[in-house]
């Protein structure tokens, strides 16, 4: 663009139409980019109901994967691409079960009779993306495993799914299953009446 020709109050105004034009698009490119991180934050449906009333127990969460992500989307001849939780998710467990267990009157403390410990075996959202559709499938593998005191209950808790569509994965739809599918086994741990009977 040529401004030697215009006088300077034109001058000033292409500039300045200029950095406009420059800052809407750094602007349109910084809205445009993928987020690196994913907010987990299961919403746990569970009513409080008082199921572990005067019991106490100690809860560790204990994060056994290789890795730390949570959605793994691979393209064929690229590198795969990679997306953590925004906080450590063995602290997210934690949070979302002592808060849970809290509202069905148990009392979690570290010095309790009732040891519990939860391992994250797999939390993975694998995604294989195609020029034109992409597939989906995802594990969730919880580890429940309780000390009374007296002997030891050990419990597997898994959930599974698939789905396919056209055209690119979206974030926020996997984002939202995986919270939907965490809050859903979380649930079941805290309904396990097995787990409810074991705890003294």
């Amino acid at each position: 663009m040529k401004l030697k020709n215009l006088t300077p109050l034109k001058q000033g105004r292409a500039q300045f139409g200029s950095m406009l034009a420059i800052s809407a698009l750094l602007l349109l490119g910084g809205c445009s980019q993928t987020p690196s991180h994913l907010i987990v934050a299961p919403e746990i449906m569970a009513t409080s109901s008082g199921k572990y009333a005067n019991k106490q127990a100690h809860i560790q969460v204990f994060d056994m994967r290789t890795g730390n992500h949570i959605v793994q989307i691979s393209r064929p001849e690229k590198a795969a691409q990679l997306f953590s939780s925004q906080a450590p998710l063995k602290d997210i467990v934690a949070q979302s079960l002592n808060t849970q267990l809290s509202k069905q009157g148990m009392a979690i403390s570290t010095v309790a009779s009732n040891a519990i410990e939860v391992s994250i075996d797999q939390a993975l959202i694998k995604v294989e993306q195609q020029l034109m559709q992409y597939q989906v499938k995802s594990e969730i593998v919880l580890t429940v495993k309780i000390d009374n005191g007296i002997g030891t209950l050990t419990n597997t808790f898994r959930n599974r799914g698939s789905s396919h569509g056209p055209l690119k994965a979206d974030i926020a739809v996997l984002e939202r299953d995986f919270n939907q599918q965490l809050a859903l086994l979380l649930a079941q741990v805290i309904d396990n009446q097995e787990i409810q009977q074991f705890i003294r």
